[in-house]
């Protein structure tokens, strides 16, 4: 009977706390005088439903909701999206204009999601050794970012071409392997593999991951599932941080039998804590080899970085995340456009009528990326497969923490996370005409200004994509290689265009779920 009545007492408890907190949110939150949905901003679990059950599908949603009630909306209890190409620069801003923190939450969940879950573990006692990526606070966010971005300037690209060739020739020859035999190449595992391995010598600048990337016979299949797999879980681990930090509880010898996929992740981070310790022990000895190739991680230890923020254990988890996020994004953008390429034999035959003289004599004589730059249908090709691939589609709410935000009528608080996300930029019809065709036209002539105000596939302002140069060099290399005139003869096999359409946001925008990628047989 006590045990009866006191169920029902916490039960009690628990509803009026839960109608209270909707009462709080509806009518007496900072955000209760902002548009949008009531049941959006009174629970979490809207939101939850669209891009878990349903599946990556609430970008759709708040697109929607954008239709109904405005410009602003609420999106969730404590997040608001504003739907205004003039105004995304005054979310995206500069340091010079206004400190910016990342959303507390949101951060939490993408640093927790997978990326690090397994990484946690093995000489890692604090969970907030983050990377630049996921850190919160506007300061921190710059003292770790501020020593990287040298190294990927567009100078710093420069001095990394030679690797660049060096992978792009690795990935001509693997699919070499495979002409006239009738085997079908999944382009999205060699295009991972690819990016993985250029990351891979950016970082390291050493081969000891075994057969992991362009080695592995089929181009690491598992490594590919493994981080769209994790993606896939991106709903849960930003919606419930607390989940992601129970999970990194428990043994890793269970999570590995529940995930056997986790071995290359797994593997992936004990190979670059030896590298990162190799690194760090021989400091005083290579910094006198005035010849030796320079990497991402002695350029760290040799930063004047504080040494709090060039722990091994931190820097693993901006080698992992670099790993991760340096390959997902830019190996789905070539495969993007190699379906086009394909797909369409004008496009085809426009890019290699441009290819023939800046590829003649490939691979004795090598074009730079600023070679490159200039063969504008290419450029335009790497345009319009941004636009549609969105980079990162999800909104990645920003938090201005010192001062409020004016948007016309609307005073936004401080600390309030507020987003928009690249799918509405890149969408809009008013701007892009036909927004869902792929027209790498549109880019070439006279080219309206709004165009390039919407074009943002690596965001802005602090902490816009700090490897975009890096991307922009690797896709338009080995978009010339494989496609230049005399190439490799690519076929397509049994793919098309929904197959690499965007259906789902998963922070990384996805095809439909039964998609197999962008297959193709060599002829």
């Amino acid at each position: 009977m006590e045990d009866t009545f006191n169920l029902t007492v916490l039960g009690g408890v628990i509803v009026l706390y839960s109608l209270g907190l909707v009462i709080y949110r509806l009518y007496f939150s900072p955000l209760a005088k902002f548009p949008g949905s009531k049941l959006a901003a009174a629970t979490g679990w809207y939101e939850f439903y669209f891009d878990y059950w349903i599946g990556g599908k609430y970008v759709f949603e708040i697109e929607r909701m954008h239709q109904v009630y405005g410009p602003i909306i609420r999106i969730n209890p404590h997040e608001l999206s504003i739907h205004d190409p003039d105004f995304y620069n005054e979310i995206y801003v500069t340091e010079s204009k206004r400190r910016t923190n990342h959303y507390d939450l949101f951060a939490r969940g993408i640093g927790m999601d997978g990326m690090s879950l397994l990484s946690m573990r093995k000489g890692t006692k604090d969970a907030r050794v983050e990377s630049h990526i996921v850190t919160v606070d506007h300061n921190l966010h710059r003292k770790r970012r501020k020593p990287l971005e040298p190294f990927f300037s567009r100078a710093g690209i420069a001095r990394l071409e030679p690797a660049l060739v060096e992978m792009s020739l690795k990935l001509e020859s693997r699919l070499r392997q495979y002409e006239g035999k009738h085997t079908v190449i999944t382009l999205d595992h060699a295009f991972s593999a690819f990016s993985g391995d250029i990351i891979r010598r950016v970082c390291f600048n050493k081969d000891d991951f075994g057969d992991l990337f362009m080695d592995h016979p089929d181009f690491s299949p598992d490594w590919y599932n493994l981080i769209h797999n994790i993606l896939r879980h991106f709903p849960v681990f930003t919606g419930f941080p607390l989940i992601a930090r129970i999970v990194t509880h428990i043994p890793e010898s269970i999570l590995l039998k529940a995930f056997p996929q986790g071995q290359s992740l797994n593997r992936l981070k004990d190979v670059a804590l030896q590298r990162i310790t190799h690194v760090m022990n021989s400091k005083a000895t290579e910094l006198k080899d005035t010849h030796r190739e320079v990497s991402l991680f002695h350029h760290i230890v040799e930063s004047d970085m504080p040494e709090s923020e060039r722990s091994p254990e931190r820097l693993v988890q901006e080698a992992q995340v670099l790993l991760s996020a340096g390959t997902v994004t830019t190996a789905r953008t070539i495969a993007f456009a190699s379906f086009y390429i394909l797909a369409r034999s004008e496009i085809k035959a426009k890019l290699q009528a441009e290819l023939r003289d800046a590829m003649d004599g490939w691979p004795e004589k090598v074009p730079t990326f600023m070679d490159l730059e200039r063969l504008q249908y290419l450029q335009a090709i790497i345009k319009e497969s941004l636009r549609l691939s969105y980079g990162i589609m999800h909104r990645l709410p920003r938090v201005s923490p010192d001062l409020p935000i004016q948007y016309k009528d609307f005073t936004i608080p401080v600390g309030t996370p507020v987003g928009m996300s690249s799918y509405f930029m890149h969408t809009d019809p008013t701007v892009y005409p036909d927004p869902m065709t792929f027209r790498p036209e549109r880019w070439l002539g006279a080219i309206d200004p709004a165009m390039h105000r919407n074009y943002v596939p690596f965001t802005r302002g602090s902490r816009n994509c700090l490897g975009m140069n890096l991307a922009m060099a690797e896709i338009s290399l080995i978009l010339a290689v494989l496609y230049r005139p005399n190439g490799l003869k690519l076929e397509l096999y049994e793919t098309d265009e929904t197959d690499v359409m965007i259906a789902h946001d998963f922070m990384v925008p996805m095809p439909k779920v039964t998609s197999k990628g962008v297959r193709v047989l060599i002829r």
